[in-house]
């Protein structure tokens, strides 16, 4: 790409390096609406949108309805420059078809598993059709030995424990209507599942396949768990497949059936078990050969573009539980993609593993699904904290999870917040999408500077594997935990020192590998040092490559402990290589000595490992992008040096300029100093000509603008009352004490013997087509909420959802008009006009009838109004607004559940200049506003400081954490967050409210 066309992408980057979130078709889907909200995504700076089956869909997934709305959404999203893409399943994981496919019970996922039964339990007739073998041995902690097959008519000795291996279906659930999910493993299945979903997709989309709609993204497929409870599966079970066994001889040479104990259990004499090791080989392959390469051939030939994800990324044992190796998938992909779930996951190598391979094999976006699992809480510096990392190792492509169609029922609960119109922020969000487009477009097709490999030990996992080798996704084998220890470890000091490098997987690395003059080459990737570190076992394939490299005179690098293994046989073969090369400890200094190649860019400041760099050739340079991933502290005064070059811009990524910094050329190099703030980034361009660029001049005035303790405000909505306790009265004698609204529904389903809603409930369009989802009536409920006032309010409302199931509401018992006044939020809240005589001083009640179907569900009200509010024992009470509003916390001046934005009112800095800086606030972002409400400047990210004329106001935009929630869980901020975060018991739950501070909790700085 040339300067001039990079430039001009940077400073007004197009559609391709914007934001695709996943729009979630959560619903009854109306067109009018679905194309409102495909403005509203344009208008928030997205490039595109993935059509995405969700919990709550009610129009029938593949339906006539559904194909219609696809095709209308690609085509008006085309008109108006957005790219349209599919989404390959109802829910997730991918594979099933919302169950369509796992009707057929020989389509369902199977399990391998094994039944211990101990001395004198076992006898002839616990045999059944699905035993696959029975042996017998002596087992001791685990650990077995004299192991020998029993046949019918064979009978244990002595103190023998008897192993009866018996195949299985997976559990079938709700989360896929009923049924389970798909064998990924059998053909005939996936085979089943593209006629379903893909062939339907090409009947009903015809031509608008690879023009409007630009490709398909496939989620969380996986070919089931390997000794773990997680997904259906079993701590004593491992996937299986009809012909495994005879597939397995036919790879390897020797049976499986033979040699099933020494998959399942550890034998005495060694850890390490070339069974196990070439079980995870073969079920790696047929995944492959039955899944990824089918579906990837389908997309090819229909021309739709094959992205997404697989699970699971975060470390080696969730990759080789549920998958094997992520990077061999990743070879069948066009846009490689990964997850990346909560605000504080910082599993870094995970966009390093996709982004090797996509280097490698020359994928030209690399796709990540992130926030999701992250709250309403997340305000836009989070946003950009869990962005920048990824944007740093190589993703291109942003998923944003979740847009949400509504947020009707368990919508609202669907792992928030709703990236949409229903974040009061939403018409601030394309600066986020400004500042990553930019990152984007100014790295296209710029090549990291990447001379390192290091070889991936996930095979070295896969051999230490056992039934209790694993607590859910986690390792608990002693050797597998300092695998994973030394694989962070090895990325921690690598990346700390700024060192780039890809990894090396070894089956890629023995079909796309080879050495040619000392050089290691995998696809397009060439490499001069090669690090084996943390590794057990190592492939004769990959054997041969490293000992061809270190004859040509490649730098081959073992640090720690030398594989004592190949092929997972003992073996000294690489101790006899690694005698011949470098060797180092499993230290930082050492190791990072050994694997720098002198071009690393070197910062001299405190804890200089947190500032992570990487360097990216272009045509005519180089592009430099720095990160500061501490994000509770900056650095000051900080001293980089950049490497060879002669002339330095800074592109910044925030506002689109270019400007010259200030820097130095000493011997050839380009040094600077620079303050780095908190979650700070750099973005520069090293250069072999000068251009003429603006230099940054710094603010110059003095003198402080004395801010008041409280200011006059102006809210941009009503403010709100939340009211989330009812009691119940069933028409069929049922009465329910006051308890939390989703304790209650729970509490009635129970009493008509429904199964709970959730994230993973039967999807009500197959309740509806299916089990008479909205004909069946099952109860009329009387729900009353009550609350108090003491300041009588005027003009109040109430914002209730599912309106056409009521059949009457109460104020204090006096009935109100059904008609609704209007929507709040999102298009499931109606609001109903409450008469003002109709309030009383002091207690008050809410009154729904209600007729409740399988499809219903209760839920909060809410009261809108110019009222406060005061949380009591007994309940919320309205109150007055406060005349002002003080710097601190609003959640204690009457604004308890308010989610929308506060103005704070300045005055006396009219024609004048100034810079504003926020010390400390809460809330999703500060918007600077000028003479006549003119919008100056954001303040999203630190230092949270701008240069603004005519300063009349700093409006606070809230998140919806405190209307929303969770609001009775007593742990404020949770690692992640999901629909079971807001269904909670003790200790686990509270009746007080737990609301997160908003406001401005520091004045504000200002200089002029």
């Amino acid at each position: 790409m040339k300067l001039a066309q990079r430039q001009r992408l940077f400073q007004n980057p197009s559609r391709e390096y914007r934001g695709k979130p996943f729009w979630s078709w959560n619903g009854r889907l109306d067109e009018k609406e679905l194309k409102r909200q495909i403005d509203i995504m344009k208008e928030m700076g997205f490039g595109g949108f993935f059509m995405h089956s969700r919990t709550g869909l009610e129009t029938e997934y593949l339906g006539e309805d559904w194909f219609h709305l696809i095709n209308s959404c690609a085509e008006y999203g085309s008109k108006k420059g957005m790219e349209a893409w599919l989404y390959d399943e109802d829910r997730w994981p991918s594979g099933s078809a919302g169950g369509m496919v796992t009707k057929e019970p020989r389509y369902r996922a199977m399990f391998l598993e094994m039944n211990q039964f101990s001395p004198g339990k076992w006898n002839d007739s616990l045999r059944t059709a699905d035993t696959a073998a029975v042996f017998a041995c002596r087992i001791r902690d685990g650990i077995f030995s004299c192991k020998r097959r029993l046949y019918e008519g064979d009978s244990p000795r002595g103190e023998e424990t008897v192993l009866e291996f018996r195949t299985r279906y997976s559990a079938c659930n709700d989360n896929y209507n009923g049924f389970c999910y798909v064998n990924t493993m059998n053909r005939e299945a996936i085979d089943k599942y593209l006629e379903s979903t893909h062939e339907k997709y090409r009947e009903n989309c015809g031509d608008r396949l690879g023009a409007e709609i630009q490709g398909i993204f496939t989620d969380e497929p996986h070919r089931g768990g390997v000794f773990t409870n997680f997904a259906e599966g079993g701590e004593n079970a491992v996937p299986y497949t009809p012909g495994l066994f005879e597939a397995f001889e036919k790879r390897f040479g020797y049976s499986l059936s033979d040699n099933l104990p020494e998959l399942f259990l550890r034998k005495e004499e060694k850890e390490l078990s070339k069974v196990t090791r070439d079980y995870f080989e073969l079920t790696q392959q047929l995944f492959l050969e039955c899944f990824a390469q089918p579906v990837a051939r389908w997309c090819r030939e229909n021309h739709l573009i094959f992205t997404g994800h697989v699970l699971h990324e975060d470390s080696l044992c969730c990759q080789a539980i549920m998958q094997g190796s992520l990077m061999r998938f990743y070879e069948y992909m066009d846009y490689p993609g990964m997850d990346l779930l909560a605000e504080d996951n910082k599993c870094y190598w995970a966009a390093k593993q996709v982004d090797s391979v996509a280097r490698q094999l020359d994928k030209k976006w690399v796709l990540s699904e992130l926030y999701g699992c992250t709250g309403w809480q997340m305000d836009f510096e989070a946003y950009k904290n869990i962005g920048d990392w990824q944007a740093l190792f190589g993703v291109s492509l942003r998923c944003p999870h979740l847009s949400w169609y509504t947020m009707k029922g368990e919508g609202k609960r669907d792992y928030p917040a709703s990236i949409l119109h229903q974040s009061a922020w939403y018409p601030e969000y394309h600066y986020l999408e400004d500042y990553f487009s930019r990152i984007h477009a100014s790295l296209k097709d710029a090549r990291a500077d990447a001379s390192l490999l290091v070889i991936s030990p996930i095979e070295s996992v896969w051999a230490r594997a056992y039934s209790g080798a694993f607590d859910g996704l986690v390792g608990t084998d002693p050797g597998i935990r300092r695998l994973e220890e030394q694989y962070a470890s090895v990325f921690s000091m690598l990346t700390g020192n700024r060192i780039d490098f890809d990894y090396g997987e070894e089956d890629i690395m023995a079909r796309h590998g080879r050495v040619e003059n000392g050089v290691l080459s995998i696809g397009s990737c060439a490499y001069d040092k090669v690090l084996v570190a943390g590794v057990d076992t190592l492939r004769r394939s990959t054997l041969r490559l490293l000992e061809a490299f270190a004859a040509q005179g490649g730098t081959l690098i073992f640090a720690g402990d030398i594989p004592g293994c190949v092929d997972v046989l003992p073996s000294d073969d690489v101790k006899a290589l690694a005698s011949r090369c470098v060797t180092v400890p499993m230290e930082e200094k050492p190791l990072a000595i050994a694997c720098a190649n002198g071009q690393e860019i070197k910062i001299e400041t405190d804890d200089a490992s947190l500032i992570f760099a990487r360097s990216y050739l272009t045509k005519g340079g180089r592009m430099i992008l720095i990160l500061n991933t501490d994000r509770k502290k900056g650095r000051t005064h900080a001293s980089l040096c950049l490497g060879k070059g002669k002339y330095l811009e800074q592109w910044d990524p925030r506002t689109g300029r270019i400007t010259e910094p200030e820097y130095q050329v000493k011997d050839g190099q380009i040094h600077l100093t620079l303050d780095l703030e908190a979650g700070g980034e750099r973005l520069y361009r090293v250069s072999a000509r000068k251009r003429v660029l603006q230099r940054i001049e710094a603010f110059r005035g003095t003198r402080t603008c004395a801010l008041p303790d409280a200011f006059r405000y102006t809210l941009s909505e009503p403010n709100i009352c939340v009211l989330d306790m009812v009691t119940l009265t069933g028409s069929h004698g049922l009465l329910l004490p006051p308890m939390e609204v989703l304790k209650a529904d729970r509490a009635l389903r129970d009493h008509l013997q429904l199964p709970y809603r959730g994230g993973e409930m039967l999807q009500p369009w197959y309740q509806i087509k299916y089990e008479g989802g909205n004909t069946r009536l099952y109860d009329t409920v009387t729900l009353t909420y009550h609350f108090g006032i003491t300041t009588l309010p005027a003009g109040i409302s109430l914002a209730l959802e599912d309106l056409e199931h009521i059949r009457q509401i109460l104020i204090n018992g006096r009935e109100i008009s059904l008609i609704s006044s209007g929507k709040w939020i999102d298009i499931c809240f109606d609001t109903l006009a409450i008469p003002d005589d109709y309030l009383l001083p002091g207690a008050n009640s809410v009154t729904l009838v209600m007729d409740y179907y399988s499809t219903c569900g209760i839920e909060a009200v809410y009261l809108l109004g110019d009222f406060g509010v005061q949380l009591r024992e007994n309940g919320p009470a309205l109150t007055a607004l406060p005349e002002t509003i003080a710097i601190g916390d609003i959640t204690t001046q009457g604004l308890p559940f308010y989610s929308g934005s506060l103005t704070y009112h300045i005055e006396g800095l009219q024609n004048t200049e100034c810079c504003v800086t926020a010390p400390d606030f809460s809330g999703a972002l500060l918007r600077l506003v000028g003479k006549d409400g003119k919008k100056e400047a954001v303040l999203a990210f630190p230092p949270h400081q701008a240069i603004v004329r005519d300063l009349t106001a700093i409006q606070l935009i809230l998140t919806r954490r405190n209307t929303f929630g969770p609001l009775h869980h007593p742990e404020k901020h949770q690692y992640a967050y999901s629909p079971a975060s807001f269904i909670t018991e003790p200790p686990c739950w509270t009746d007080s409210y737990v609301l997160y501070e908003q406001g401005l909790l520091k004045k504000p700085q200002i200089l002029y």
